[in-house]
């Protein structure tokens, strides 16, 4: 089985709570790809990294089982997309420091792959090129969006602002991730579980709403929510790819939207828990069942 990810590599500075600053390679194609690697999936990118992409990142990339190809995934004459992050407890400050060329529909059209994971950083997906995704969604026809770089702005100094709405056609987009602001901009103002039927109204299968603590899930006229504990982090980065390929490859492997939810909150449990930094937060496929399997058991629902 094959997921196609269509977003930018991109190289972070972060600072830690504690005022550690790590420089890691991340960006959806590394969280959701090593993630998607941990559940026994290939991978293929959509992609765009700079001529100044180091050959060190590139060999992480490569040990997680993950390759660029040079004449399809480097620009020739833009940098790769640059953040700086700065950690503030569970929250964080991001700042865009340079941006590579957008990701084009010719890289998506004729992909050979099971199902899709969407989520642009900044802006890199054109609207024709989702849509070239929609018109290829795979054997598995699953397409998964998560729209956090769609609502980003970038001002002049690099500091990173959302937009208060945002008109995405939702048809024939499987599965939906957000977060409060994000469901706000989709949404006109909603909120809360009137917010997830909006967007489930416009064609979405499955919503997957992030709400601090609680992470819910609505699928027909199921309602999940799983509250998970406060964990003390230095670095979330890369947490919202994480819990995004978690619940689309449980969804893919088991065609149990329970099961999906409860892998895609185990893989990001199971990561916080880590007390890493990047990449290295990743958590293996034990520790990934482990967390689903305690979630399955512990999981509130409702039929609305």
């Amino acid at each position: 089985m094959k997921v196609g990810i269509v977003s930018h590599i991109v190289l972070d500075t972060i600072r830690g709570t504690e005022g550690t600053v790590v420089e890691s390679v991340g960006g959806p194609p590394c969280y959701c790809g090593i993630t998607a690697k941990r559940f026994g999936i290939d991978v293929e990118l959509a992609t765009k990294v700079g001529y100044d992409f180091p050959d060190d990142q590139q060999n992480v990339l490569r040990d997680n089982g993950i390759t660029l190809k040079q004449e399809r995934h480097f620009s020739k004459d833009r940098q790769t997309t640059r953040f700086r992050l700065e950690m503030e407890g569970i929250s964080r400050k991001i700042f865009l420091q340079s941006s590579c060329d957008s990701i084009s529909e010719e890289q998506v059209q004729d992909a050979k792959v099971d199902f899709w994971l969407v989520s642009p950083v900044i802006d890199e997906v054109p609207f024709r090129t989702l849509e070239a995704v929609k018109r290829n969604p795979g054997k598995k026809k699953f397409v998964m969006l998560d729209p956090q770089g769609y609502i980003r702005r970038a001002a002049s100094d690099g500091s990173i602002s959302l937009l208060d709405k945002l008109d995405i056609d939702l048809a024939e987009i499987t599965a939906l991730k957000v977060d409060g602001p994000e469901m706000y901009a989709l949404t006109g103002g909603m909120q809360g579980l009137e917010g997830m039927r909006a967007l489930q109204r416009r064609g979405v299968d499955f919503v997957v709403a992030t709400e601090h603590s609680i992470v819910h899930l609505l699928h027909k006229d199921m309602h999940y929510w799983i509250k998970l504990r406060e964990i003390d982090t230095p670095d979330s980065t890369g947490a919202g790819d994480i819990l995004v390929a978690g619940f689309a490859c449980g969804y893919v492997k088991e065609e149990d939207p329970l099961w999906a939810i409860c892998f895609g909150v185990g893989a990001l449990r199971a990561a916080l828990e880590t007390n890493e930094f990047g990449l290295a937060k990743i958590p293996n496929i034990n520790k990934i069942e482990s967390s689903a399997s305690y979630f399955y058991n512990t999981i509130s629902f409702k039929r609305l």
